[in-house]
């Protein structure tokens, strides 16, 4: 079937129709088809930038890749605040202190190792509605560090899930703004609440092979046990070895967070142990207190330790 064109088309004075060859007609349809291919690219180009920077899920451009970035030596100050309670803590020198007692250092070191440690592996909420079902609202664990008066985190932790056999995470959020990250691999309960989680809560810390002898002060009593190559003896006679061997397994780790104010009650009785030229003492005071000069400035009262650490005479006789 012939094809027609104007007039104009064709440079002619004279009307009518004039076909066109095939050849023509060939290199019209690769004209239309190559403006074709030209319009999809560009709809396809305009789509991937809509969905770049508009699109809600995914690695938007406004994902934070990191949220803590203090460097631990130069954290002055680190606030804890949960819904039961706040804790501060202050360096002071190459020490930290949480309130008005001495802080256990690698407490602390652990504490802002775990707080490096959260890493944003997904965004999981734009949302203000959203954050009392995360948890990283008043009902949240909010964390503070300062270096000197800046303030260089100010995030809020919220809740723990576990995904599987091996995954968790837990939600967090910075103070200062709307979006929830999840932190893989990061546990809120990681970062312990409360002052007495701060506080040196060692009362005993000993290697007791290095024990040469044990001497047991009470108020009407007392008795040693000591150390003689392998055996040891309880007053000049071989003491039980299996009751001397579970005694001094007990003394590995004895440590208490039953704080409680020094009244300053008298000595009622102590245990000394004599690691070669050093000696440790533990006391207990009327009222059922505790002390250690291995620890000088907490006092605790623990029943339960008492009982570990004082026993009488009869415990280690042989029957």
């Amino acid at each position: 079937m012939p094809l027609c064109v104007s007039n104009e088309e064709t440079g002619s004075d004279k009307s009518g129709c004039k076909e066109i060859t095939n050849k023509q007609r060939l290199t019209m349809m690769k004209g239309n088809k190559s403006m074709m291919l030209l319009v999809v690219l560009a709809l396809l180009i305009g789509i991937y930038f809509i969905v770049k920077f508009t699109g809600n899920s995914g690695r938007s451009k406004s994902f934070k890749s990191e949220l803590v970035t203090f460097d631990n030596d130069q954290v002055t100050k680190l606030e804890i605040m949960s819904p039961e309670d706040t804790t501060v803590l202050n360096r002071e020198g190459d020490s930290w202190k949480v309130g008005e007692y001495v802080a256990d250092p690698a407490t602390v070191t652990a504490t802002l190792s775990t707080l490096k440690g959260i890493k944003p592996s997904r965004l999981a909420s734009r949302s203000k509605d959203t954050w009392k079902d995360f948890q990283v609202d008043d009902s949240g664990t909010r964390v503070v560090t300062y270096e000197g008066d800046e303030k260089v985190l100010d995030i809020v932790l919220g809740r723990f899930n576990v995904e599987g056999q091996r995954s968790f995470y837990s939600y967090v959020r910075l103070t200062e703004e709307k979006d929830v990250y999840v932190a893989k691999d990061f546990m809120k309960m990681s970062v312990s609440t409360g002052s007495a989680a701060y506080r040196n809560d060692d009362i005993l810390k000993i290697n007791k092979d290095s024990i040469t002898a044990i001497h047991f002060n009470y108020p009407d009593s007392a008795f040693s046990l000591s150390k003689n190559g392998n055996k040891w003896f309880i007053d000049g006679s071989e003491a039980d070895s299996a009751a001397v061997a579970d005694y001094l397994g007990g003394l590995r780790f004895v440590n208490s967070r039953n704080f409680a104010p020094n009244p300053g009650a008298p000595v009622v009785s102590d245990l000394v142990f004599q690691i070669g030229d050093e000696d440790l003492q533990v006391s207990a005071h009327s009222g059922g207190g505790l002390s250690s000069s291995s620890n000088t400035n907490e006092y605790w009262v623990d029943p339960a330790i008492s009982e570990k650490l004082f026993k009488s005479k009869v415990y280690f006789i042989t029957e």
